[in-house]
């Protein structure tokens, strides 16, 4: 935060991430914006912990593209439909 709220990363604009650093800095914040941000640098760190392993790397990334099918938009918007709009099919309409 020092760094960025002391030009570090906008020498040349100055003021361009004021809305950000307002954002992060604000006790109301709805998205809680830098609540986490802990668990956040911490899950960075054992990201970058397992890349540096090769063989850990490829057998996560193959087991996480396999089990990846359910996340797809259209089941997700279905979902939604289903659960919360309850929305006819265009298909359903006269």
């Amino acid at each position: 935060m020092g760094l960025l709220e002391g030009g570090h990363f906008n020498r040349f604009e100055p003021g361009i991430f004021d809305d950000v650093i307002g954002a992060i800095r604000n006790p109301h914040d709805p998205w809680l914006t830098a609540a986490d941000f802990r668990s956040y640098v911490d899950a960075q760190k054992r990201a970058a912990d397992a890349y540096m392993d090769q063989k850990r790397w490829v057998r996560s990334s193959i087991l996480n593209t396999a089990a990846s099918g359910r996340f797809s938009s259209d089941r997700t918007i279905d979902e939604y439909n289903h659960d919360i709009w309850k929305l006819m099919s265009l298909d359903q309409v006269d």
